[in-house]
């Protein structure tokens, strides 16, 4: 139980010490996060495009696996297995990682748990399509 306590301890002494950052430093690092206006304007258009479009095609292979029951095989299962990952990406994590960049800032305030959820479906997304599509090469190889 002591061991348990001094983990404890030492987690709450680096979250304490992350709020005395120097203001120095964060001034500058407000002043690293900002593009160039044009450079800004096109990464927003590109992101905005790869929101749609994957929203968009990742919708189409899940609603036409749905839709005809020839398509419902194994191998297609992974494949919407997939396809739902990256809708996922598309119409949740994206979009709000888009307005993020947007206002330079997390817009939701302190929402900590949504910043937080946002990363772990981020993260859980891109663990799911990996094993798709690893699942995918493996039933293939068979």
């Amino acid at each position: 139980m002591a061991t348990n306590m001094g983990i404890l301890e030492n987690m709450s002494w680096i979250l304490n010490a992350s709020k005395g950052v120097d203001p120095d430093v964060l001034s500058s690092f407000d002043r690293n996060r900002g593009l160039d206006d044009p450079a800004f304007f096109t990464f927003v258009v590109l992101y905005s495009v790869l929101i749609c479009f994957g929203a968009a095609g990742n919708g189409l292979v899940v609603w036409a696996v749905a839709r005809k029951r020839s398509m419902r095989t194994a191998r297609n299962m992974f494949i919407v297995n997939l396809a739902v990952s990256d809708l996922l990406l598309c119409l949740v994590t994206m979009p709000l990682t888009l307005m993020e960049i947007l206002c330079k800032y997390w817009p939701l305030g302190r929402e900590e748990f949504i910043c937080k959820i946002l990363g772990a479906l981020q993260a859980v997304s891109i663990f799911v399509s990996t094993i798709s599509i690893t699942a995918i090469a493996l039933d293939r190889y068979q």
